[in-house]
């Protein structure tokens, strides 16, 4: 089985942008964006389908949320946006709302193979799905640290003058202000991070870890400042996970998934027609372990607040 079916929950920004992705890169045979607000839906989806000739062949459809099909993998994007002075975990209340009607009339209807969420605080409500699907054959996922570990090793090429497919470094834990930096296990090339730094140079200390951290964890704050939320970015990193499950299978992504007692969050995970494997736990310095465990406490502490 492969990725052959997608359904989108959600025909905001996020969605159309992961729409837009899978019909550029062909990762779907059928794509179907579902909306409690139908007109949006089908308005999206004929405006996908008046490009086609241009497009490898894809059956687009726009639907109902209350007319979901079996899909190989559903991805799910509805919910609020944070706002400006806000984080992610700032709408929980909101969208875990948004999260309950939305998984009762995908129950109503049919369950996927696979379920990637999206929606802010993705973590919490990765767990939320997790607990409430537990049993019942899907595979459950947020996208996780995904594109902040796209982001954290753009930032370490750019500093060190490297292409970035050279950098292999990872965040882990919340997909939020918890999240964390792995420096000491990353490298470029076949060097660690601070053997290439000494070799070229580069003064890579306290101050210039502090800064690139910076830059990554504001990076969708950033965007949401200037254009109201961050949508092609993460609509890609879902691309590069759909492509995984499908086609490039085994290929390592950081994920959202079970890490703890009754916690999700992000750890590398091998990706394939099944969802997700079970997460490869980096090695971590003293000072990234405690980071780790301060993340999951956090998460742990928003999870009190889902309904029981």
């Amino acid at each position: 089985m492969s990725a052959e079916r997608v359904g989108i929950v959600g025909s905001g920004g996020v969605g159309v942008a992961c729409a837009w992705t899978i019909l550029l890169q062909g990762l779907a045979s059928r794509v179907t964006l579902y909306d409690r607000k139908i007109d949006r839906a089908v308005g999206e989806a004929r405006d996908f389908q008046h490009a086609m000739p241009l497009l490898t062949r894809c059956d687009v459809r726009g639907a109902s949320l209350d007319a979901i099909e079996p899909e190989d993998v559903l991805v799910i994007t509805a919910g609020a946006h944070t706002r400006p002075g806000s984080t992610r975990l700032d709408v929980l209340d909101e969208n875990i709302k948004v999260m309950e009607s939305t998984a009762a009339a995908i129950e109503s209807r049919a369950l996927p193979t696979v379920a990637i969420v999206v929606t802010s605080p993705l973590d919490v409500l990765t767990e939320y799905l997790t607990r409430r699907w537990a049993g019942r054959g899907v595979s459950v996922m947020g996208s996780g640290t995904s594109l902040d570990t796209l982001r954290f090793s753009e930032a370490i090429a750019v500093a060190c003058h490297v292409h970035s497919r050279s950098v292999h470094a990872w965040v882990v834990g919340e997909h939020g202000d918890s999240s964390v930096f792995l420096f000491d296990g990353a490298t470029i090339g076949a060097k660690p991070l601070a053997e290439f730094a000494r070799q070229r140079g580069i003064d890579v200390g306290d101050e210039w870890k502090a800064d690139i951290e910076r830059q990554v964890r504001t990076a969708a704050y950033a965007v949401r400042d200037l254009k109201g939320s961050a949508t092609h970015g993460i609509g890609l990193a879902v691309g590069g996970i759909l492509r995984c499950i499908g086609r490039e299978n085994g290929f390592l992504i950081p994920v959202s998934v079970r890490v703890a007692h009754e916690v999700c969050a992000s750890l590398p995970c091998a990706l394939g027609p099944e969802g997700a494997s079970l997460p490869l736990f980096p090695p971590m310095s003293d000072h990234e372990r405690a980071a780790w465990d301060q993340s999951l406490a956090t998460l742990a502490d928003a999870n009190a607040r889902l309904p029981a």
